[in-house]
């Protein structure tokens, strides 16, 4: 429970604060002079604060320009007042009644003293023996509320409490509502208009009823982490249909709740790209993605050994390689642009084609790393002064990530325009980082003894997208399953080509895209 009804004026919440840091004596005081003072307060009557502070604490303010508070507005704030200054204290709780007592003693109930409160029924905190604080309410106190608001409490000690028989005829009614689509409140509203019940009244009665919750109740949205729950089964192989049963949700509630997940991942992504001049162009991606060295891109590399990297295994020539550059860039910028673009409820196929993007100019950025990568290694050597191979294998993993996060770094922002290139850029600012830095020693122990290593998806890391890109070989482990399904995971995900969209597979494949779907569940 809170210490204090909710304040809903500022000047008056200050002065509680300073009230509450005053001398034991001075609160005490001035704690009863409040009380006395909530009572001579009007609903309709405005009230100049340096009125209020004069009554309570004896001071006069010498500004003109005072702030002109409502009475009904300052009534409930005095009495939040009461309760912030009476929980400073150690008042005894000798003969102060409790809530359920006050309310038994008025004929309401207990949450009707709540709304009491804010209407001007003060309750201090009081000490039990035990030490234990509660809510307490002084019965001289609770006989000048009575006598003040003799036609509220009547009001309020007439409804105050259901009889079971009318218990019953609102929820019965209430059930007369079964599959018109209205909410529990909504219904709660309706029958509180026939009834001359309060809607939080009715409400309530209904929200503990389990016929009417079963009949009117909405089950709560989906929350992020049940999405990511649901995400996972469904990758795992599960079918939507048994997932609704278990979560007692349609199927396109779960649907949306997944797609709603993985667009709020896309809009998060930092996806930096390179503006460049041929983007203007009407058929900039019909050129530069219909390339031959824009849709040959090789699958995701698992494996790295990087001993073995001697010379690139693929060499551009000038044109090829600025069109590679500028297909990483632009598959980035369209991706950034459709990610921020996304609605509440996104189309999955929409999804599909961010996602299928994203993973498409990895796989190209990866192709520019593989090309830059011989030339930044004999860079490191050149630091290290020896071969990788002379290498304990601890330091030269350490190494090797160096280098490819840096090489993955300037591949991410190569910029053809200013006459950047795959091979050069990224060795010289390799070489000006390995300069900077300070190169630990290396020992002499002999290279025999040194065990080769190979570095497990090296270039999955370089981009906050990493998770789109698959970490082992699925077109073959989805072989146990059927052959249409490898081919289908192979073209999903960039081992025959480029990645493409479930739409893109079933036209090239000639299938429905329900058929598409199936085979790509669970990999």
């Amino acid at each position: 429970m809170p210490i204090a009804p909710r304040f809903h004026i500022d000047h008056v919440h200050d002065l509680a604060l300073q009230i509450k840091r005053a001398p034991l004596p001075v609160r005490l005081n001035q704690l009863q002079t409040i009380e006395s003072l909530i009572f001579e307060i009007e609903d309709e009557t405005l009230y100049p604060l340096d009125y209020i502070v004069y009554r309570i604490t004896g001071y006069r303010s010498d500004g003109e320009d005072q702030p002109m508070l409502l009475g009904s507005a300052l009534v409930g704030d005095l009495v939040a007042t009461v309760a912030v200054v009476s929980h400073s204290l150690n008042i005894p709780a000798e003969s102060a009644l409790t809530v359920e007592e006050t309310a038994k003693s008025l004929g309401v109930s207990a949450r009707t003293i709540s709304r009491l409160r804010r209407e001007g029924l003060p309750f201090r905190w009081v000490a039990e023996s035990t030490g234990r604080k509660r809510l307490g309410c002084v019965a001289t106190t609770l006989q000048l509320f009575r006598e003040k608001h003799k036609e509220r409490i009547s009001s309020a000690s007439g409804f105050s409490r259901l009889s079971q028989k009318e218990r019953n005829e609102l929820v019965n009614a209430a059930l007369q509502y079964s599959g018109s689509g209205r909410s529990l409140s909504d219904v709660a509203e309706e029958l509180s208009k026939d009834s001359g019940r309060g809607h939080e009244t009715i409400r309530s009665l209904l929200k503990r009823s389990p016929k009417a919750r079963q009949v009117l109740e909405k089950p709560p949205p989906i929350t992020r982490t049940e999405a990511r729950r649901i995400e996972q089964e469904i990758n795992n192989g599960n079918s939507w249909v048994s997932l609704a049963g278990q979560h007692d949700r349609t199927v396109g509630a779960l649907r949306k709740a997944v797609l709603r997940l993985r667009a709020t991942r896309l809009k998060q992504l930092d996806i930096p790209y390179v503006e460049l001049a041929s983007f203007s162009r009407i058929d900039a991606d019909e050129i530069i993605l219909g390339a031959s060295v824009s849709k040959n891109v090789s699958p995701p590399i698992l494996e790295l050994n990087p001993t073995a990297i001697k010379n690139p295994t693929t060499k551009l020539n000038v044109v090829d390689e600025t069109t590679a550059v500028s297909a990483m860039h632009l598959l980035r910028r369209r991706a950034f642009n459709q990610a921020r673009e996304l609605d509440y409820s996104p189309n999955a196929d929409m999804l599909d084609r961010i996602e299928t993007d994203l993973r498409w100019t990895f796989l190209l950025q990866q192709d520019l790393i593989l090309i830059a990568l011989p030339t930044a290694i004999a860079v490191l050597v050149q630091h290290i002064g020896r071969p990788l191979d002379e290498l304990p294998s601890k330091r030269l993993v350490v190494l090797m990530n160096e280098v490819i996060h840096t090489v993955a770094d300037v591949c991410s922002t190569l910029d053809p325009s200013k006459g950047q290139t795959i091979e050069k850029t990224p060795a010289f600012v390799l070489d000006r980082f390995l300069s900077a830095s300070s190169t630990p020693e290396i020992d002499d122990r002999a290279a025999a003894k040194r065990s080769a290593i190979s570095l497990s998806c090296p270039f999955h890391d370089v981009v906050p997208w990493s998770t789109l890109i698959p970490r082992k070989n699925l077109p073959k482990q989805s072989l146990d399953k059927s052959i249409e399904c490898s081919e289908v995971v192979a073209l999903k995900y960039g081992w025959s080509g480029r990645p493409l969209t479930v739409i893109e597979i079933a036209q090239k494949l000639d299938r429905k895209q329900v058929w598409v779907r199936r085979q790509l569940r669970g990999w």
